[in-house]
């Protein structure tokens, strides 16, 4: 595998996996890379699973505002480990390049995503709306039966 190809596919399974944490492709793309990294050696897989928690831990509790950037700083790291890896086992290209394009599937083009939340008041003009969390209303006292 040339140098060129071997960092553009480092580069492709980095993205995939850094874009895959905090989404629902994540269990997939934690277990194919602990796999991956771990090639059968029991405590080079927990290593590797290690990192990944780490991984989506820093992901997940970035705020929306901060998240690209933790994930921009850690995908030079998995870059650099999945070109050693490329570079130790070169038999190990196509199942990377497997989950890549798992990932693809799963995690559409993250990068370039817009969200776009619109609230409408009716009725009383009451809004209750919530993006990146959870909502609970209660009301306080309870509301009489009509």
């Amino acid at each position: 595998m040339s140098l060129e190809w071997l960092a553009a596919l480092a580069a492709a399974g980095g993205t995939a996996l850094v874009e895959a944490a905090a989404t629902d492709a994540w269990k997939m793309a934690r277990d194919g890379y602990a796999r991956l990294f771990g090639n059968g050696d029991e405590d080079r897989t927990r290593l590797a699973e290690s990192r990944l928690d780490e991984l989506a831990v820093r992901v997940e509790s970035a705020g929306p505002e901060t998240r690209a950037e933790v994930r921009a700083q850690a995908l030079t790291a998995w870059q650099v480990r999945l070109a050693d890896l490329l570079e130790e086992r070169p038999e190990a290209e196509a199942e990377l390049r497997d989950l890549v394009a798992r990932i693809e599937e799963l995690v559409p083009a993250a990068a370039g995503q817009v969200w776009i939340q619109r609230n409408t008041a009716s009725d009383h003009g009451t809004v209750n709306a919530v993006q990146y969390g959870s909502q609970h209303v209660h009301r306080y006292p309870p509301r009489e039966p009509a």
